[in-house]
């Protein structure tokens, strides 16, 4: 996840990580992306079932019983490097790291305690866990260095049950949302994706009321993208047999999301402004703009 020039072909090319939780310790993938916010919007958190593997050539698992010493060799390269400090580490991607069961959240609140003396340019916590809040001594102290993508894809509770019972409810995650916010906790809503908020017209303005009143950013995306490759990945996603067997097929559509966006866009037009990433920017760039 380090901003570092490839080539002067590629200069405008970044190298972003992600981590991911396991049971037996954690994935780091190394991914190169056209800029930080692309990397946000393209690691989203996934749903339970839509889990997509991290090529082999660009991971390596850490196990359990050591995962935190190397990774601590990992923040201590790049920061000798001088790479860190314009590092993007994305945290949570095809696991939700603070999931209470599997082991989880006890290799998750281990690699919390390493940013208490490796802070990275940008930490982007991506969950949809209330025991985030467990975690705020480090978030404090990460300050601005810090961003949390809470995911919530519907306010209806009913909704949230028939289609994603794993996860959290709906009033817990609100709550944990807005303890972060009171202690200045920059808090991002992910609704990724849009789940049924009620009327698809209608109800988006409530659905965008509860955004606004809880978050300073959002990211909004549909289940579907319209390709034809995204489209087979739905055939396999627990969410999308579901919607289409209650017949909810406009949720199914790229544009299921407009609705919610334009409401968005009427309430709080800056609540689209992406993470500020400029000082994730490498200052050697500027020899190749020269």
């Amino acid at each position: 996840m380090s901003s570092q020039t490839l080539s002067k072909d590629s200069q405008s090319k970044t190298i972003v990580y992600t981590v991911d939780a396991f049971e037996n310790g954690l994935a780091v993938g190394q991914h190169v992306v056209r800029s930080h916010h692309d990397a946000l919007q393209q690691f989203s958190l996934r749903l339970p079932g839509e889990q997509r593997p991290v090529r082999l050539r660009s991971r390596y698992f850490i196990e359990q019983k050591n995962h935190r010493g190397e990774l601590e060799k990992l923040l201590k390269r790049l920061s000798s490097q001088g790479k860190l400090r314009h590092t993007l580490i994305i945290f949570g991607v095809n696991n939700d790291p603070l999931h209470p069961f599997e082991g989880r959240f006890d290799a998750s609140m281990k690699f919390f305690s390493l940013f208490e003396r490796y802070t990275p340019g940008l930490l982007c916590i991506q969950t949809r866990s209330p025991l985030l809040v467990l975690s705020l001594p480090v978030l404090k102290r990460l300050g601005s260095r810090c961003i949390v993508n809470f995911g919530l894809e519907t306010p209806l509770e009913k909704i949230a049950q028939r289609y994603t019972p794993s996860l959290p409810r709906v009033e817990e995650r609100l709550k944990a949302i807005r303890s972060l916010s009171r202690f200045d906790i920059p808090v991002r809503i992910q609704v990724s994706p849009v789940l049924p908020y009620g009327d698809w017209q209608k109800d988006a303005a409530d659905f965008a009321q509860c955004i606004v009143e809880n978050a300073y950013g959002v990211d909004v995306r549909s289940l579907s993208n319209g390709s034809k490759e995204r489209e087979r990945e739905l055939r396999g996603v627990p969410v999308a047999t579901k919607l289409a067997q209650d017949r909810k097929f406009h949720w199914l559509r790229p544009d299921a999301a407009t609705p919610l966006r334009e409401a968005l866009n009427r309430l709080s037009p800056k609540i689209f402004t992406p993470p500020n990433c400029e000082h994730l920017k490498d200052p050697q760039l500027k020899i190749f703009a020269a």
